[in-house]
């Protein structure tokens, strides 16, 4: 019985705050801190601080646990929020939080922003959208002039096809790829199509 329950808990419930919080408090996502998610984060962080040194207002789709802000560090950022739909990660990054950040539990698919940003990032996150780019459509709306999309996504069977979805809907900034031991990671910057000048 208690297999089936495991089970229950790991795969029925997939689409719901049950499931991501069974996972984090069972610490089935602590390999997003390990040596092999390093390069992705990097990645991410580097794009930031290239293309928006100083003070910039960055929001986190699907943030988990806080690990990109915690990678970028308080210096590099004038707001930071974070959002995922599961309660124990939020939790568990509320305490590392700072002045300038914020943590939130919240819907993707649902949540309506506070203000404008910078740069909004997706990191592993998007296909977890009923409709991803929609739903990166309607986040462009909350970026500030010259605003900017960072959206990760480890390579899979629908890796491709998912990527020329969004690529129809964007200009694509820069393009890199990580390769580690444990993946193989795409992570693109992309603009909306209205703020690419002519």
């Amino acid at each position: 019985m208690q297999s089936f329950t495991s089970f229950f808990k790991r795969k029925i419930l997939r689409n719901n705050r049950d499931r991501w919080n069974y996972q984090y408090d069972k610490g089935l996502w602590d390999g997003l801190k390990g040596l092999d998610e390093l390069a992705r984060f990097s990645v991410i962080v580097g794009y930031i601080k290239y293309l928006k040194p100083g003070q910039p207002e960055i929001l986190e789709i699907g943030c988990g646990e806080g690990l990109l802000q915690q990678r970028l560090q308080t210096q590099n950022y004038g707001r930071f929020v974070g959002m995922d739909i599961a309660d124990s990660a939020i939790q568990t990054a509320q305490a590392l939080a700072d002045e300038k950040c914020t943590y939130l539990v919240a819907d993707m698919d649902l949540y309506q922003p506070s203000g404008q940003f910078d740069i909004i990032v997706f990191n592993e996150s998007i296909y977890y959208s009923k409709h991803p780019l929609k739903t990166l459509q309607r986040y462009a709306t909350y970026l500030k002039a010259n605003g900017l999309l960072i959206v990760t996504i480890n390579n899979h069977k629908h890796s491709d096809e998912l990527w020329d979805s969004i690529k129809g809907g964007f200009e694509l900034l820069d393009e890199a790829t990580t390769v580690t031991s444990k993946s193989t990671c795409v992570c693109n910057v992309l603009l909306p199509k209205e703020t690419v000048d002519d």
